[in-house]
């Protein structure tokens, strides 16, 4: 019996042991969390920019019909003759002007049949004549000239050339340039709010942690546009406006 008892007091000694070495491994754990562990802030900076396009891209089409296949072509022609004449006399450059392919349909009219009691019984399928239609499109960087020549075009009616113009899209050739220019000003933003709100408080920043930058919105220039959280690219105003987001994380001293 006193083997036995003498066993359990040793076996009872190990476990103590192995308990306080534990504990002590787990409390140095905790007192180097509490002690090397610093505090740090969240900060969001902003910028938002203004500019004007620098690239007008405008499309028109215009169609003739007729029942004879040749005569149409031979009308279209004409059209797209007159239609170039009154571009170059506007002053666009010839090689900015694309004629693109010209799409072909045939038209046909329902005639309806009826028997001796006015009831419907059948329809007639019966050929109108051929449709040919052309787009035209023009890439230019004179903004202001196409755009007004864009409202002028239909002065062509006059002239028997039915012509639809379509609005004018609007881009930005620099956009990266501008967009490495928002992130800077973005992160200096953010660099500001931190630092005036640990120093304001007695404290010091320290090194930046993390970083992200958001979407970049394009919108329309006092516009109605939304901000979407996969980024908005405006192309129907010439004037636009710029919106992005960094967000950053800093170190607290």
């Amino acid at each position: 019996m006193k083997k036995i008892k003498a066993y359990w007091v040793i076996g009872g000694a190990l476990v103590i042991s192995v308990f306080i070495v534990s504990s002590f491994g787990l409390l140095k754990n905790s007192f180097y969390y509490l002690f090397t562990t610093k505090d740090d802030i969240s900060v969001t900076g902003s910028t938002s920019m203004d500019f004007t396009s620098d690239l007008i891209v405008w499309r028109a089409s215009f169609s003739k019909k007729d029942t004879d296949l040749k005569t149409a072509y031979k009308k279209i022609k004409e059209d797209r003759s007159s239609i170039n004449d009154f571009l170059l006399s506007k002053g666009v450059v010839n090689n900015d002007i694309i004629f693109k392919s010209i799409d072909l349909k045939k038209e046909y009219k329902y005639k309806s049949k009826y028997n001796v009691d006015g009831d419907k019984v059948d329809s007639e399928k019966i050929f109108s004549g051929y449709i040919l239609t052309q787009e035209l499109e023009i890439s230019s960087n004179e903004v202001d000239l196409i755009e007004k020549i864009s409202n002028e075009v239909t002065d062509l009616i006059e002239k028997n050339v039915f012509i639809t113009s379509y609005q004018p899209r609007y881009y930005y050739t620099k956009l990266g340039e501008l967009k490495i220019e928002m992130i800077k000003s973005a992160a200096q933003d953010g660099l500001l709010r931190a630092t005036t709100a640990i120093e304001g408080g007695g404290g010091d920043l320290g090194e930046l942690l993390e970083t992200s930058i958001g979407v970049f919105q394009i919108l329309g220039k006092n516009s109605n546009d939304e901000f979407s959280w996969g980024g908005t690219l405006n192309t129907l105003h010439k004037e636009k406006s710029a919106f992005v987001n960094v967000k950053q994380r800093f170190e607290i001293n």
